[in-house]
Order: structure tokens, then C-alpha cells, then sequence
């Protein structure tokens, strides 16, 4: 393509499909800016409530009001919570687990 540009001997024609197809690379267009998603959601500091938020905007999305990749954005922010809710209750079990092995006659762990 640049090739066609710089020939002198190339046409007009030439030159302007050549021009048209190299100005998204020389010339590329900026991202557009994100909208702000505004959505009422339940309380996601527990499983039930990262749930019913999860259905919720499903909802959004089915009802128009928010684009599916809007959608996906905050679905990846309810996950990040999901994960913190799961990593809490996994440590406090462990807790439980080690607090019980550690009492007289409690359990005992085999490796």
C-alpha cells in the first residue's frame, strides 16, 4: 500500500483506495469513552447476595438496559467479591479445622 502511495506513477484512484486503507494505521481512532452503568444491586457480601446480583443484572442485560459488554464488566467485579467471600469462608474453616486438632482429644491430621 505505501508502495502505491509513493510511486509517482501510481493513479489517483490508487493512491485514494491506498490512503483509505493505511489512515486506520496511521491515523487510528481513539477508544470510546466508557458510560457509567448505574444498576441497583443486593448486598454482595455474602454468597446469597452475589447471586441474586448476578441474577439481577442477567435481568439488565435481557431487559436492554445494559449492554452485554457493560454487563460483563461489573459481573467481573461481583466475581472478584464472589472469590473474597470463598478465600474468608475457606480460611475460617481451615481455622476452625486447626483450633479443633489443637484441644485434648481433638482430631488428629494425617499427612
Amino acid at each position: 500500500m505505501l508502495g502505491v502511495l509513493h510511486d509517482p506513477a501510481s493513479d489517483e484512484k490508487s493512491k485514494a483506495w491506498a490512503a483509505e486503507k493505511a489512515a486506520p494505521f496511521v491515523h487510528p481512532k481513539p477508544a470510546p469513552a466508557q458510560r457509567l452503568v448505574k444498576i441497583e444491586l443486593p448486598a454482595t457480601d455474602t454468597a446469597e447476595g452475589v447471586s441474586a446480583a448476578l441474577g439481577k443484572l442477567i435481568q439488565a442485560v435481557a431487559t436492554g438496559d445494559l449492554a452485554p459488554s457493560e454487563a460483563q464488566s461489573v459481573a467481573a467485579l461481583i466475581e472478584a467479591q464472589r472469590k473474597a467471600i470463598e478465600t474468608n469462608d475457606v480460611l475460617a474453616r481451615l481455622d476452625a479445622l486447626e483450633e479443633a486438632q489443637r484441644r485434648p482429644g481433638g482430631p488428629k491430621l494425617v499427612a
